[in-house]
């Protein structure tokens, strides 16, 4: 049975992999989300960076370079009933509680302007390393689509393992006869038990943790050993 220490640090692994993905997305566009949610239920602050139940409402703390009076007025014009109070630089939103509130709110992007917003040394080096693996696209012929049978996180080994069944081949490239069950496997590079966000290579194999059984993943085959496969990153989550 998996002990209490390995859960919380599989749980704090596909968290900070998904609030990263998170984060990459939302610098690529200029509306910005006031909540987002993990995919185990719980709030990532992106907008709304504090929040507190209190006087029968909830009172948000928003972020710093956002004018209260504009986000107020932006948040009116996606849902003209929702009760929104300024009090100082925070909101308060009266007869609610955090998980109505952010179920209703989060999935509404919104524009409002804020201080530029410098990237991270290892953001850069992100979009590099995508723009070059992309800078001559790939065939759909070279992609080989599977259904995700399995997600496993090796914590031990720090690695994420899927387990994967063809469905449909390639019809060019290094391994155009794959069929069977294989598995994919891709290691991350750890610190404080949570992925390294200034490992390039961790930024670009991220969406890997957004795999569930069921789902499915086209990608380009790099390299076969025994029934383990390595990918490119230029792998698709469907």
């Amino acid at each position: 049975m998996e002990s209490l220490r390995e859960k919380n640090k599989n749980s704090l692994f596909v968290k900070s992999a998904v609030f990263l993905v998170l984060f990459f997305l939302v610098l690529s566009t200029d509306a910005k989300p006031f909540i987002l949610k993990s995919v185990d239920g719980s709030w990532l602050p992106m907008i709304a960076q504090s929040w507190v139940a209190k006087n029968g409402g909830v009172l948000v703390k928003i972020a710093d370079e956002i004018k209260p009076h504009e986000l107020r007025k932006e948040m009116l014009s996606k849902i003209p009933d929702l009760s929104i109070e300024i009090l100082g630089k925070d909101l308060f939103f009266p007869t609610t509680t955090p998980d109505s509130l952010f179920e209703l709110l989060k999935n509404i992007d919104l524009n409002v302007s804020e201080a530029a917003v410098k990237r991270h040394a290892s953001a850069e080096s992100f979009e590099m390393f995508v723009r070059k693996s992309t800078e001559n696209p790939t065939a759909k012929e070279e992609y080989t689509e599977a259904l995700v049978e399995n997600v496993v996180f090796d914590d031990k080994n720090e690695k994420i393992i899927l387990t994967v069944k063809i469905q449909q081949r390639s019809k060019t490239g290094m391994f155009p006869k794959l069929y069977g069950t294989y598995r994919i496997e891709h290691t991350f590079k750890m610190k404080n038990d949570a992925v390294d966000p200034s490992d390039v290579k961790n930024m670009a194999y991220l969406p890997l943790i957004t795999a569930k059984k069921g789902g499915k993943i086209a990608f380009i085959p790099e390299k076969l050993d025994s029934r383990v496969l390595t990918i490119t990153p230029d792998f698709k989550i469907k």
